[in-house]
């Protein structure tokens, strides 16, 4: 009986996102002056993707620590980075101003630009910035050199299929000449922790916006939400396939959560680890090529790397 509503539910679904994709119009978009994150054009740069800091979530001052700790070791080796994204879950307590300080303290001292995500634990985080291209669901995007980033809100709620749907081919349509379209959003759905990787949510959203992402040609997918890291093989249609979308699950940036991971390997797993440490991924985005490289921002060891081609 639940494998056949699963079919069923996936059917409609599939049906839903494969309309929404093909039968509604891009529209006009506003592709007016959206400046790069610092204001600069730039052909190759690079940036650093933190998984929920959570402050809070470990105690304040834990958190404090680790999360200034991460951002303080990563920024002595990397000082070109242009900008920072943080997948989700900033802090541990919607409204919580205390946490809130924390994280932002972090930021500032790291000297860049953000981009946030909301997250499960803290879905209005983005009324405390002032973004590009925000639409009411709490969907926004903007470009830098030849990137286009597209940063969703994945806390789910049915009727945000067809909103969710229309902001990302407007926003693709307005950059037709972005030769990178990257989506970061909070819940991953290639995770590497047992439960979650088996739930009716995570098997929603994959459906959801995996569909989204390979209709409108997505080349790296970024979330968190899992407290653990996983790279996935490239994937199409659901199956690891050559030139498909990888898809990264970025471990807590603060060190302030871990969850443990199973044992073995997913079949789209590529890597799957839990160092129980804070970690960064840096990104360097240029012609032809991104290139990811993890770290444990503790000792500054690379874990995992992995080069996407076009």
């Amino acid at each position: 009986m639940a494998k056949r509503f699963k079919s069923g539910l996936s059917a409609i679904l599939a049906f839903i996102i494969l309309s929404a994709c093909f039968a509604f119009p891009a529209g006009a978009a506003d592709a007016a002056a959206v400046k790069d994150v610092n204001g600069t054009e730039a052909e190759a740069f690079s940036f650093l993707l933190s998984g929920d800091p959570q402050i809070g979530a470990g105690g304040l001052e834990n958190d404090r620590t680790g999360w200034l700790g991460s951002l303080s070791n990563a920024l002595a080796v990397f000082d070109d980075a242009a900008f920072l994204i943080t997948a989700g879950d900033q802090i541990n307590n919607a409204g919580n101003n205390e946490q809130l300080e924390v994280f932002l303290e972090g930021v500032e001292l790291s000297g860049l630009p953000l981009a946030p995500t909301p997250g499960n634990h803290d879905p209005d985080i983005l009324d405390n910035f002032d973004l590009p291209n925000l639409d009411s669901h709490g969907n926004y995007w903007y470009t830098y050199g030849d990137a286009l980033f597209l940063h969703l809100n994945s806390n789910y709620k049915f009727g945000a299929i067809i909103k969710t749907t229309i902001f990302i081919r407007k926003a693709v349509a307005a950059n037709p000449d972005a030769e990178w379209k990257i989506a970061v959003f909070h819940h991953t759905f290639y995770s590497a922790v047992e439960s979650r990787s088996k739930s009716a949510e995570t098997f929603i959203r994959r459906l959801f916006y995996g569909t989204l992402f390979e209709c409108n040609g997505i080349d790296l997918a970024l979330a968190g939400h899992d407290h653990c890291y996983v790279r996935t093989k490239p994937m199409k249609l659901f199956k690891p396939n050559d030139g498909g979308i990888t898809y990264i699950t970025a471990n807590s940036g603060s060190g302030s959560k871990y969850y443990d991971i199973a044992e073995t390997y997913y079949p789209y797993s590529e890597s799957q680890l839990q160092v129980k440490a804070p970690t960064l991924t840096k990104v360097d985005v240029a012609s032809g090529e991104l290139t990811l490289t993890t770290y444990r921002t503790d000792t500054m060891d690379a874990l995992d790397a992995c080069v996407i081609s076009k």
